[in-house]
C-alpha cells in the first residue's frame, strides 16, 4: 500500500519518540537532552541505549539497532515497516486513506492475512457451537481450558471438509485458500483441508495477525498434532506460540518460559502466568533467540525431563547465550505436562517448582556433559573439558566466560591454570579460523566495531549535522570516505537526521546512529558543557550553556577542518618526496614544477607547525 509522504510525516510528528518508546520501556530516563535506558532488543546491564527527542531517532551501542519512531515499532512488535506506520497512526487517530488505485494492487500478504482471519473466525464459531464439536469442547473441559481463554487464543474446530464451503462464499479463489496454507491439492485431483476433525490453535504474529494453525487429533488419526505449512507470511522458526497473548504482561516482567505444547502455554495464560511461549514444530533456532530478545532478559526452558528434551534444551542454550541472554533450565516430574501439574498444583506450587529444579546454563550443561563422559580418568575429564569449552566460548561476555571456567574447574575437578591454557588454545584456534574467513571488508568493519573510534573525516561530518550553518565552509572535496560524501550530499540538501538514517542500509545506519550519538571526543572535548548525566538547565542556563556548545562547536570545527587539511598536504608532501628523490638519483626526469610545490609544501607544513 502506498501512503503519500505527507501522511507519514504527519503520523510522525504525531509519535513522540520518548513517548512511544516509553510505553515499551518504563525504565528511559531523561539524560540531559537525551533518554536512556537498557537496551530492549538485548540483554545489558549497563545502559547503551539512547533516545534523542530533537533528532527523532534511537540508538544502541551494545546490538546496534537504530533508527526513527516506525523502526523501533517495527523491531519491537516484530512487523514490516508498513504494519509499524499503521500502528502508530490509529495510536494517533490518523486516517490513512487508500484509493481505489491502491486497494485494487492490495498485496497478496494482506489476501492471506484476510483469507486466515476468516478461517479463524470459523473454525471459532464451530468450537463454540457446532454440534459437532461437542468431543472437542469436552476434552478442553477436561484439560481445564475455560471460555475466556477460547477466546483470548481463539481456539478452535475443523470440522471435516466445511471451511472450503464457508470460505468460498466470499468469493475467495481456491488458489488463493492454497497459498494461505490451510487446504492443499492431493495427486488426484482432490483437497484436503489440513485441521480436518481437528482441534484447531491458530498461531498469531506479534501484532496479533493470524499467521498460521496448529491442529490436535481427537481420534485415532495420525499424526497427533499438525502444522499447516509454511507459506509466504509463515515461518516457524521465525514466530513463538502464545507470544501476541503474553505481549502485555511480557514488557513489565520481561522474562519467557519456553514450553514445548500449545496446551503448556494456554493454561499457564490462564493462571496469569507470564511469558509462555513455544516452538512450533521445529527446533529451537536463532531467530527465535532474535524475537526473544526483543521481549525477555531472562529465559527458562521448561522441556520434558527425558535425553529428547535435554537435548533440545542444550540445543536452545548454545544459541541463547551467543545473544547473552541470561538462561536456566527446569524440569516437571517424569510424565505429566506443564499444563496438568498447573490444573493439579496451582500458580505458586509450579513456579516453586520452576525455581526449585532451575540449573543455570552452565550447570545444566556440566551436568549433561560429564553424565555422557564420566570424569573418572584424565581423558574423560579432558574429552568433558574440551566440550564444555566449546560452549563456554559461545558467551560473549568475558565476565560470565570467566565465572563459567571457575564453575567447570570446581565441578570437574581440573586445575584452573590448566582449564584456562584450554580455553586460551581453543579462543586463538577459533580467532584464527574466523579471520581466514572472513572478506576484508568485513575485517575491517569488525575491527571498527569493536574500537569505535572516528576518523577526522566522521568527526567534520558530526560536527556539520550538530550545526548544519558550517555546511557552507566544506566542499565534497573535504571528503574522500564514501559514506560521509553521501552523508555530506544529503545534509546540504537539507534533509534531516531521521530521514538520512531510514535512507541508508542496515549497516550504515548503524555508523551514521553511532556517529550521532557519541560524545565529540577530539581536542578539548572534556570541557564540553552539554554532559548527558546533567539535569535539564534552566531556561537561562540554557540559552547561555546553547551558546557556549555552539562556540565549542565551531573551535572544534575549525581544528578538525585545519588537521584534516594538514594530513592531506602531508600525504601529498610524502607523494613529490618521493618524485623529488627519483629526480635527484636521475631515475627521472629534471621538473621544475615538481620541485616547486614540494619546496612551497615545505614551508606551508612548517609554518603551520609553529
Amino acid at each position: 500500500m502506498a501512503i503519500s509522504q505527507e501522511t507519514i510525516e504527519n503520523i510522525k510528528l504525531s509519535s513522540d519518540i520518548v513517548s512511544v518508546i516509553r510505553e515499551y520501556v518504563p525504565s528511559l530516563k531523561r539524560a540531559g537532552r537525551n533518554w536512556t535506558a537498557c537496551c530492549p532488543f538485548h540483554n545489558e546491564k549497563t545502559p547503551s541505549f539512547v533516545v534523542s527527542p530533537e533528532k527523532g531517532i534511537f540508538n544502541c551501542f551494545g546490538c546496534h539497532a537504530a533508527g526513527d519512531v516506525f523502526k523501533f515499532i517495527s523491531l519491537a512488535d516484530n512487523v514490516s515497516w508498513i504494519d509499524a506506520v499503521r500502528k502508530l497512526a490509529q495510536r494517533a487517530s490518523i486516517e490513512i486513506r487508500e484509493t481505489k488505485e491502491e486497494i485494487i494492487k492490495s498485496s497478496q500478504k494482506m489476501k492471506l492475512f484476510d483469507i486466515l482471519e476468516s478461517a479463524a473466525v470459523f473454525y471459532n464459531r464451530c468450537l463454540l457451537e457446532s454440534p459437532q464439536a461437542k468431543f472437542a469442547r469436552q476434552y478442553l473441559q477436561k484439560r481445564g481450558v475455560n471460555t475466556e481463554t477460547v477466546k483470548k487464543f481463539k481456539l478452535g474446530f475443523a470440522p471435516k471438509g466445511s471451511l472450503l464451503q464457508a470460505i468460498s462464499k466470499k468469493h475467495i479463489a481456491v488458489d488463493d485458500i492454497i497459498k494461505a496454507g490451510i487446504i492443499t491439492k492431493t495427486e488426484s485431483g482432490s483437497l484436503f483441508e489440513y485441521m480436518s476433525d481437528r482441534l484447531v490453535f491458530p498461531i498469531f504474529d506479534a501484532s496479533g495477525k493470524v499467521l498460521a494453525f496448529g491442529g490436535r487429533t481427537l481420534s485415532e488419526q495420525q499424526p497427533k498434532y499438525l502444522n499447516t505449512p509454511e507459506t509466504l507470511i509463515y515461518s516457524k522458526s521465525s514466530n513463538l506460540y502464545g507470544l501476541y497473548q503474553t505481549l502485555p504482561s511480557l514488557r513489565k516482567e520481561r522474562k519467557i518460559i519456553v514450553l514445548e505444547g500449545y496446551m503448556d502455554v494456554v493454561i499457564p495464560w490462564q493462571f496469569e502466568i507470564s511469558g509462555a511461549v513455544a516452538c512450533l514444530g521445529t527446533s529451537f533456532t536463532k531467530n527465535h533467540a532474535k524475537l526473544i530478545s526483543r521481549y525477555a532478559d531472562k529465559v527458562t526452558l521448561l522441556f520434558d525431563g527425558d535425553d529428547a528434551g535435554r537435548s533440545a534444551a542444550q540445543r536452545a542454550f548454545e544459541i541463547l547465550i551467543e545473544d547473552s541472554i541470561e538462561c536456566r533450565a527446569s524440569e516437571l516430574p517424569e510424565g505429566i505436562d506443564a499444563d496438568e501439574y498447573l490444573n493439579e498444583n496451582g500458580k505458586e506450587k509450579f513456579l516453586s517448582l520452576l525455581d526449585s529444579t532451575a540449573k543455570s546454563a552452565i550447570d545444566f550443561m556440566i551436568e549433561r556433559i560429564l553424565s555422557q563422559t564420566g570424569k573418572n580418568t584424565p581423558e574423560s575429564k579432558a574429552k568433558a573439558a574440551s566440550i564444555l569449552l566449546d560452549f563456554v566460548l559461545r558467551n560473549p561476555n568475558e565476565i560470565v566466560q570467566g565465572e563459567w571456567l571457575n564453575n567447570i574447574s570446581q565441578k570437574i575437578n581440573i586445575s584452573h591454570e590448566a582449564l584456562l591454557m584450554e580455553f586460551k588454545k581453543k579462543r586463538a584456534s577459533k580467532f584464527k579460523i574466523a579471520a581466514r574467513g572472513a572478506q576484508p571488508d568485513e575485517q575491517k568493519a569488525s575491527v571498527k566495531k569493536q574500537k569505535l573510534v572516528f576518523s577526522l573525516e566522521e568527526i567534520l561530518l558530526s560536527l556539520i549535522l550538530v550545526d548544519r550553518d558550517l555546511i557552507e565552509k566544506i566542499a565534497d572535496s573535504d571528503f574522500e570516505d564514501e559514506r560521509c560524501k553521501k552523508v555530506y550530499y544529503s545534509a546540504v540538501k537539507g534533509i534531516k537526521d531521521d530521514e538520512i538514517l531510514t535512507s541508508l542500509s542496515e549497516q550504515d545506519a548503524a555508523w551514521f546512529s553511532d556517529l550521532l550519538f557519541r560524545d565529540l571526543s577530539y581536542r578539548n572535548a572534556d570541557n564540553i558543557h552539554s554532559k548527558q548525566s546533567k539535569e535539564q538547565d534552566s531556561e537561562e542556563e540554557s540559552v547561555k550553556n546553547n551558546a557556549k556548545d555552539k562556540a565549542f562547536i565551531r573551535e572544534t570545527f575549525d581544528a578538525v577542518l585545519k588537521d584534516l587539511q594538514l594530513r592531506r598536504l602531508e600525504k601529498r608532501r610524502q607523494t613529490l618526496k618521493e618524485a623529488v628523490a627519483d629526480i635527484t638519483v636521475k631515475k627521472r626526469a629534471y621538473d621544475e614544477n615538481i620541485i616547486k610545490e614540494y619546496n612551497d609544501l615545505n614551508t606551508q607544513l612548517k609554518g603551520s607547525r609553529r
